[in-house]
């Protein structure tokens, strides 16, 4: 492997942070030795500020990272015994930090087609025990979205004590017209739970900034398990620099999206399947076993994601890079299929 592979396998921002957040956290480096602030007050207001919708700091909880949401959502809601609904292939953190809880997983699987949810079967799923049920929209690692129609009618059907947490963490790189609007849900006082990160198109996954955003109850039973200084100096400075610089956020998704473009026409002329995305990454199929694939890519320098984690033994998921890196990625997989599978 190259001593400086290409990186397409965690779904990072390949221009990396804001110009603005280094210069930030190069400016607050002499204040190393000090303890942060105890609360994320200034994080939560500039939040509900950018976000508007009638959001306020009582609606925001920061977390470090979005796994971190996912552990305290099911230390609040989760007893052993209750149920909560998974709709795989999905992120598997939903389904683990449940399980520590000692609840049981209901797997409602997407449609085998095109990954849509199946909100009927969805919703014949839920029991007297069921507590919550997982969205990742956009999903990882299929890229395909819960429509707002279908949020509408989960929101409409679900038990009063049943909580949907949407998982939104890729929800800039949406372009789809008929994407729910979750935060004007969660202003509206629905049980939802939205998951925001800067790890994804602010470039910050190596700071661990996760945001939680609900009803104001929903916020405080969450904040009643923060731990003392949650959040570091540098982490809340990174994510309100990063705020600041939404041109770094429009730049970054033009890429992605310009990037996808350029792997379809490269996965129709190489007659492969694939299914478009809304977030910046593609999944694929692929004509053998998926973790021999991406073995083979990573012997060429480029590290891609094997399905077979989700259950996709013949897909795998390739985060867009910058454009070199995309070339790169395209070579080495035109190489493999021509060497013969």
């Amino acid at each position: 492997m190259s001593n400086t592979p290409y990186r397409l396998h965690y779904n990072e921002n390949p221009l990396g942070p804001s110009p603005e957040v280094t210069d930030r956290i190069k400016a607050r480096l002499a204040g190393l030795s000090l303890y942060p602030p105890r609360d994320d007050e200034a994080v939560r207001n500039r939040l509900a500020e950018f976000y508007g919708r009638g959001l306020t700091d009582r609606h925001i909880f920061t977390t470090y990272s979005g796994s971190e949401a996912l552990d305290l959502i099911a230390r609040v809601f989760l007893e052993p015994g209750d149920e909560v609904i998974v709709c795989g292939p999905t992120f598997h953190v939903y389904a683990r930090t449940a399980e520590w809880q000692g609840a049981k997983v209901v797997d409602v699987p997407l449609d085998s087609e095109d990954f849509s949810l199946r909100v009927e079967a969805a919703m014949g799923a839920v029991t007297a025990r069921t507590r919550l049920v997982y969205l990742g929209n956009p999903n990882n690692p299929t890229g395909s979205i819960v429509t707002r129609d279908e949020m509408a009618m989960l929101h409409a059907s679900l038990p009063r004590d049943v909580t949907v947490v949407s998982d939104e963490v890729y929800h800039h790189f949406v372009t789809h017209p008929d994407y729910p609007d979750s935060l004007a849900d969660a202003a509206s006082g629905r049980n939802v739970i939205v998951l925001h990160s800067f790890s994804k198109v602010y470039g910050l996954a190596g700071l661990r900034v996760g945001v939680a955003i609900s009803r104001p109850d929903i916020i405080e039973r969450l904040a009643r398990l923060r731990r003392t200084f949650h959040l570091g100096s540098l982490e809340m400075e990174a994510a309100l620099a990063a705020i600041g610089d939404q041109d770094h956020v429009a730049q970054s998704v033009a890429l992605a999206e310009r990037g996808k473009k350029r792997l379809y026409a490269a996965f129709d002329r190489l007659k492969l399947t694939y299914w478009p995305s809304e977030g910046n990454f593609i999944l694929f199929r692929t004509p053998v076993p998926a973790d021999d694939l991406a073995a083979r890519m990573a012997d060429r320098g480029i590290l891609v994601g094997s399905g077979s984690r989700f259950g996709l033994t013949h897909g795998i998921r390739v985060s867009i890079g910058l454009p070199e890196a995309n070339q790169a990625f395209l070579s080495a997989l035109e190489g493999i299929l021509a060497d013969g599978l």
